[in-house]
């Protein structure tokens, strides 16, 4: 079969789709969080169910259905979402990738991880992915695919604010490489306390820095030279054990030392 005798389906709502996927054999989904690098003989898209592209803000959270493009999340502004989630998206190629590219292709597309998935993996995400006969949640630090049968339906943000927030993005401004790669640096204190804070890397590798956070909290600010020093080891030591034996530019564990032990300073 060549390109032009590819069948395409439209599913108008989830009921539909779970449907067309039941009944029509080998039917690949296309959007919602699918990432492909050659049209299949039969798919159905995503695009045209309504769900799919909702966004609902909440006191505490937002939530982005996974067809809601980089142009619709940047077009909120940063006051009502996440600076970092904001200053993620703006950096993103140029206004046309941003009016195509949607949250959820950005989540899903890998093996390496894209622009957004750093300042989502800090911000504790969490992940709707439903089937024909269940819904299921996930959090962004869990996840690895989706599953046979799912489909990526609802993606919620929490919102905090934060004294320190950092976002920074290495690599190419204009495309990926294998030196692309996203940091971010989370914290917030209370009368001196730390009682917040999140580490969080992606590209060839991605981590958070769980362990190291947990210990951080509650030490008294500012923090002296010797705190940061051995706090930015530790991270660095994080980032060591996640890379061992994949393959990574060298350049990337240099930057990530360089941005920890800054982010570090901000905290004396």
């Amino acid at each position: 079969m060549n390109e032009t005798e590819r069948k395409v389906f439209f599913a108008r709502n989830i009921q539909e789709l779970f449907y067309q996927k039941k009944t029509i054999s080998a039917l690949q989904v296309i959007g919602a969080c699918t990432h492909l690098e050659h049209l299949p003989e039969k798919s159905i898209s995503t695009t045209l169910i309504p769900e799919l592209r909702q966004i609902h803000k909440h006191e505490r959270f937002i939530e982005f259905g996974p067809g809601v493009t980089l142009a619709e999340i940047m077009a909120l502004g940063e006051r009502h979402i996440p600076s970092i989630l904001y200053q993620a998206v703006c950096g993103i190629a140029n206004p046309f990738v941003r009016n195509i590219a949607t949250i959820g292709g950005n989540i899903c597309a890998g093996p390496q991880r894209l622009s957004l998935f750093a300042p989502l993996l800090a911000l504790d995400t969490l992940l709707e992915l439903r089937s024909p006969s269940e819904t299921s949640y996930i959090s962004l630090q869990n996840f690895k695919s989706i599953p046979k049968d799912f489909v990526l339906t609802n993606i919620r943000i929490p919102l905090n604010d934060w004294d320190v927030s950092i976002y920074n993005r290495l690599g190419p401004s204009n495309k990926i490489t294998e030196n692309s790669a996203g940091f971010v640096f989370l914290a917030d204190s209370e009368k001196n306390i730390i009682t917040n804070i999140r580490i969080a890397f992606s590209g060839p590798i991605t981590f958070r820095c769980i362990a190291l956070e947990n210990k951080l909290l509650g030490l008294r600010l500012p923090l002296n030279e010797k705190m940061t020093a051995q706090y930015s080891e530790e991270a660095a030591a994080v980032f060591d054990e996640t890379a061992e034996k994949k393959s990574y530019p060298p350049i990337l564990r240099q930057q990530f030392q360089n941005l920890i032990r800054y982010a570090f300073d901000q905290l004396t």
